[in-house]
């Protein structure tokens, strides 16, 4: 498995192994474990490829139906897709006051799906994709939880979660520029905040209000836990 972390994959543009990560206490995650990304949905022939040469079998999709390119997309793919939605009732748009009030209140309404992701990741042979449609909010915070849980360090975790706000930020200007109206430009500019501190600030809620992330992601069996994060830890 080559040890890097951003993949290309033609069609996606944010997408990395979450191997080489630092460990608490010394050493780093494994790569060919875990990847993150944007929609697979929107892979050029060559991306599926590439996805494909990386040894994918299974992707875990947490879009809703309506951010679907096509009904059939994931039967017409010769690797298994998992769906398990998470689409908040305020829509796809992430309309909260804030990036940190929208995360603290999906896990909260989302709970019982982040729980699914996590056993789909742990039941499937690896590596496993993850992804939403951007990559950043839905699937960050299963990937920090995860990785919490492992043992990557905290201040690891923020800075991984901040390349998704790097591999978008030359895709913004285009995205503000195609706002329906300034009340939606005012939304995707309050989106598209960076959000590296804010995953960290959320792991602290989690710690604080659910005492940590293994208790938070409590339905996961401990069989399913263990066996990704000594996936993930190698030890």
């Amino acid at each position: 498995m080559t040890r890097v972390r951003v993949l290309v994959w033609d069609g996606c543009v944010n997408v990395r192994d979450l191997g080489g990560l630092p460990l608490e206490g010394g050493g780093e995650t494994n790569f060919g474990v875990l990847v993150r990304a944007d929609s697979i949905g929107t892979l050029t022939e060559a991306g599926w490829a590439a996805l494909q040469d990386y040894g994918v079998t299974t992707a875990v999709d947490l879009r809703g139906e309506h951010e679907l390119e096509e009904p059939a997309d994931a039967q017409q793919r010769p690797i298994r897709i998992v769906s398990i939605p998470i689409a908040p009732r305020s829509g796809p748009g992430w309309n909260w006051p804030s990036m940190l009030d929208a995360y603290l209140g999906v896990l909260e309404e989302f709970r019982p799906q982040f729980v699914a992701a996590v056993v789909a990741v742990a039941a499937a042979e690896p590596p496993v994709v993850i992804h939403c449609q951007g990559g950043r909010d839905r699937t960050g915070l299963v990937v920090a939880l995860v990785l919490r849980c492992a043992g990557v360090d905290p201040e690891a975790i923020a800075l991984d979660h901040a390349i998704s706000d790097d591999s978008w930020a030359p895709y913004n200007p285009t995205w503000f520029d195609e706002a329906a109206d300034e009340d939606e430009r005012a939304r995707r500019h309050r989106i598209a905040i960076p959000a590296g501190r804010t995953i960290a600030q959320v792991l602290e809620d989690v710690d604080r209000e659910y005492g940590g992330p293994r208790a938070f992601l409590d339905g996961v069996s401990t069989e399913h836990l263990d066996r990704l994060v000594l996936r993930l830890r190698g030890d």
